[in-house]
């Protein structure tokens, strides 16, 4: 399988894009919020003072959500996006509807820091979190209108898979949020907090993951790869299964993830050594990110099968408190590894007409972000958490440098992009 080496540029081609301005809405909003969560992370890295519970979920929604979910809305965008179609204004207020939802949301977990807002922020984010819902119902029933209108790969596919995943925990989360509005009214079954977080990560994120891969590592066939049509479903059905063992206290189902999730990932290693093989890793391109996202994915998939398989063994009962370090290094494999990676991979490519801009702040991002988060990961398994406030400041500057070189590459490639369009005589 050959590496094109110009597919991301190609394919992730904002200026050619009809959605172009929603696309840069979307992105816009993540970075911004995303500097929420970089800020929190910094500061509790150092530890210097234990943030409270609020804080720290302001922390992890505002990547989750903010970052995350606003970018793989963008990404839709791209990948269900040809031909502006008769969905024109529908997509264009759905934007500005998510933007504006998914910054309230946020703020509604941070507030809930503040003294004096305790139950009215709770209730403020169980209501927040019913039209977060409606945002996910709504992208996730255009694309599924879009399936009948382009050609769907396994790109297309792990999209699809990941907004359903998306959609399952999310309406975990907001049942949640409602069980503390309303003071414990009613209960959910089993372990409903393990249940949204485990769907959430093994299931939405690695789809999303993986689907990036796809996209811009591998060359665009006519006929879908079965090798790859069997790796999503492998894992879109490992994420429904450990997501359902947690929910509906169903233990064996969590043989079905740690088989689903060994075989799916072996597969997933054979499709993509040959793209990593050839990977130009000094260059300062896209592909890079791209690939280190790939290899993130290998390793969160492998701890997830390594926590699985403790749980069944018996070895492990409740990660919360028998391996806190562990399931942390989960979440950032997958948040920063994962899915940081692959976002600043897309914002390189669609911003290559600005490459000329402070193209060393390229390598210091690359670098700088992966090289701390393995020692920090590293900190976390090991329990040698004195290294966090050594890894956790020189990754969250990384990456604050990275906001703020693409923020500008942004903003001139949109200048010059409105320029031509003014130029363009009138007929």
């Amino acid at each position: 399988m050959a590496l094109q080496q110009e597919a991301p540029t190609s394919q992730w081609n904002v200026q050619q894009s009809p959605w172009r301005g929603e696309i840069r809405l979307l992105l816009g909003s993540a970075m911004i919020i995303f500097l929420l969560t970089v800020g929190i992370g910094i500061f509790n890295g150092q530890r210097i003072v234990q943030l409270d519970h609020n804080t720290l979920l302001t922390h992890v929604h505002a990547g989750t959500l903010g970052w995350i979910t606003l970018s793989v809305f963008a990404i839709s965008l791209f990948l269900f996006g040809e031909g502006a179609g008769p969905g024109r204004s529908y997509v264009r207020w759905l934007c500005i509807f998510t933007a504006i939802t998914t910054t309230l949301y946020v703020l509604a977990f941070w507030s809930s820091s503040v003294p004096g807002f305790g139950s009215g922020s709770y209730i403020a984010r169980a209501v927040l979190g019913v039209l977060m819902l409606l945002v996910i119902l709504l992208y996730l029933g255009w694309v599924v209108a879009k399936t009948r209108k382009v050609h769907l790969g396994v790109a297309q596919l792990a999209v699809l898979g990941s907004l359903v995943t998306l959609l399952l925990a999310g309406l975990i989360g907001v049942l949640l949020q409602f069980v503390f509005a309303l003071g414990n009214a009613f209960i959910l079954p089993g372990n409903s907090i393990p249940a949204h977080a485990s769907t959430m990560t093994a299931g939405y994120l690695v789809l999303i993951g993986m689907g990036l891969s796809e996209w811009s590592l591998m060359p665009q066939c006519e006929r879908i790869s079965r090798w790859g049509l069997a790796q999503i479903t492998l894992f879109f059905l490992a994420g429904l299964a450990i997501g359902t063992s947690f929910l509906f206290t169903v233990m064996p189902l969590q043989m079905v993830n740690l088989l689903f999730s060994i075989v799916g990932v072996l597969i997933y290693i054979v499709r993509f050594t040959p793209a990593l093989v050839r990977l130009n890793w000094p260059g300062r391109n896209s592909e890079r990110f791209f690939a280190m996202s790939l290899l993130f994915v290998v390793f969160n998939v492998g701890l997830t099968v390594y926590l699985v398989a403790n749980l069944i063994a018996g070895a492990i009962h409740d990660p919360a408190t028998d391996t806190p370090g562990l399931l942390l290094a989960l979440d950032h494999s997958i948040f920063v590894g994962v899915m940081t990676n692959a976002i600043f991979g897309l914002l390189h490519a669609t911003t290559q007409e600005r490459r000329q801009l402070w193209p060393w702040t390229e390598d210091i991002l690359f670098w700088g972000m992966n090289i701390s988060l393995v020692g920090f990961l590293f900190a976390l398994i090991s329990e040698m958490r004195y290294l966090e406030r050594i890894f956790t400041p020189i990754m969250g500057l990384s990456i604050l440098l990275g906001l703020l070189l693409f923020a500008l590459r942004m903003r001139g490639s949109s200048a010059g992009a409105q320029a031509k369009e003014k130029e363009v005589p009138a007929i």
